[in-house]
C-alpha cells in the first residue's frame, strides 16, 4: 500500500472514531500522520538490501590489480560502507599502499594472502589468470567465508574445488566494469547469492545469473568497451578534421555518447527496438542506422561477439571470410 493510501486510510478510521468521541485537536492528527511516515520509512530502511550484510563485515582482496582498485574505491566511498574493515594483499603493493592513503580507517595491507583469508569474511580473488589456480591452491579457506572470483577466466569447478570448505552458494563469479569505483558499474555474476548481489547493485547495476554457462554467454558484451572508446575517438578525429580543435571536439564526443546512452542504461526487454524505431524516417538518426546496416557494421558486430564467445568457452573461433568495408564518392 502507498503511503498516500496509508495515509488517507488512517485520517478515514480517524474520522469514524470522531463521530463518537470528542473531536482531537488538529495537531494531533499532524502527528499522528507524522508517525505513520516514520514508521513506513523505518520499515523501507529495514528491508533495504545492503543490510543483507552487516558493517562489522571484513572484506578481503587477494590480488590488488585495476579491478580490485576500483572494487575497493567503490566500497570505500558509499555513504555507508557495508563492511567495517577492508583488507589487502600485499601482491600489488603500490596499489595497496595508495588505497590506504586514501582509506587510512578502512583498510589494512596484510603481510601474506593467508593473512587476507584469516581475516576476512569475504574475499575477493583479483589476480592474473595465469596466476588463479597457483595462489588457490596455496590458501586455506574455512566454512565461514564467501568466495568471490574477479578473474575472468576461472571455472567454478577450479573455485569449488580451491576454495573448500567454503560452501558452494558462497562461492561467486563476478565480472564488473572499472565504473564501479565510481559507483556507476555494470556487473554480471553467478550464482545468485544475495549478499553479493547486493553489493554490487550498490556500485552500479547487476545481473545475476542462474549458472556458469549463461553467465559466459554474457561476457563477450563487456569486450565492446574498446570499440565503444574506439568509436569516440574516430568520431573526435572527424571532428578535428572539419577544423575543431582538440579539446572541445573531445568534451562535445564524451558528453554527446554520455548523454545518448542515458534512456538505456536501465534496458527493459523492448527498449532497444523502442529506442531505434522511434528515430525520424528520413532524419539524420535513422540515416546513420540505415548506412551502418547497408555496411555490415552490425553484422560484424555480431561476428565479434560469436568470436569473443567462442574464447571464453574455450572452442576454436568460426571462421569467415571477410571483407573490408571501402568507399569512393561518386565521380571521382
Amino acid at each position: 500500500m502507498s503511503t498516500k493510501r496509508v495515509l488517507e486510510a488512517c485520517s478515514a478510521a480517524g474520522e469514524r472514531r470522531n463521530t463518537i468521541q470528542s473531536p482531537r485537536p488538529r495537531w494531533s492528527r499532524g502527528l499522528h500522520a507524522l508517525l505513520v511516515l516514520v514508521a513506513l520509512h523505518v520499515r523501507a530502511s529495514v528491508s533495504f538490501p545492503a543490510l543483507a550484510m552487516s558493517g562489522g563485515t571484513t572484506y578481503g582482496f587477494v590480488g590488488v590489480g585495476t579491478m580490485s582498485s576500483a572494487m575497493v574505491r567503490g566500497i570505500c566511498t558509499l555513504p555507508a560502507p557495508p563492511c567495517g574493515a577492508v583488507v589487502l594483499s600485499p601482491r600489488g603493493a603500490e596499489k595497496s599502499a595508495a588505497l590506504k592513503g586514501e582509506f587510512p580507517a578502512l583498510i589494512t595491507v596484510a603481510a601474506d594472502n593467508q593473512e587476507v583469508v584469516d581475516k576476512s569474511d569475504v574475499i575477493f580473488i583479483g589476480v592474473l589468470p595465469k596466476h588463479c589456480e597457483e595462489v588457490l591452491r596455496a590458501l586455506k579457506f574455512s566454512e565461514r567465508h564467501t568466495v568471490v572470483s574477479l578473474v575472468s577466466t576461472a571455472p567454478m569447478s577450479l573455485l569449488h574445488e580451491a576454495c573448500a570448505p567454503a560452501a558452494a552458494g558462497n562461492i561467486v563469479r563476478a565480472i564488473p566494469l572499472p565504473p564501479v569505483a565510481k559507483h556507476r558499474g555494470a556487473t554480471v555474476m553467478t550464482p545468485k547469492n544475495p549478499a553479493i548481489a547486493s553489493l554490487f547493485e550498490m556500485l552500479g547495476t547487476v545481473v545475476p545469473v542462474e549458472s556458469e554457462a549463461l553467465m559466459k554467454k554474457m561476457m563477450p558484451v563487456s569486450a565492446l568497451m574498446g570499440q565503444f572508446y574506439a568509436q569516440q575517438r574516430a568520431t573526435q578525429q572527424w571532428l578535428q578534421k572539419e577544423g575543431i580543435d582538440a579539446e572541445s571536439a573531445a568534451k562535445w564526443t564524451g558528453a554527446v555518447f554520455h548523454c545518448i546512452s542515458y534512456d538505456s542504461a536501465k534496458a527493459g526487454a523492448h527498449t532497444f527496438n523502442e529506442l531505434v524505431e522511434e528515430q525520424t524516417a528520413g532524419g539524420i538518426n535513422e540515416q546513420v542506422v540505415r548506412e551502418f546496416t547497408e555496411g555490415g557494421v552490425y553484422d560484424a558486430l555480431s561476428d565479434s561477439l560469436d568470436g569473443i564467445l567462442a574464447r571464453v568457452e574455450g572452442r576454436p573461433e568460426p571462421k569467415r571470410q571477410k571483407s573490408k568495408y571501402s568507399s569512393t564518392l561518386e565521380g571521382q
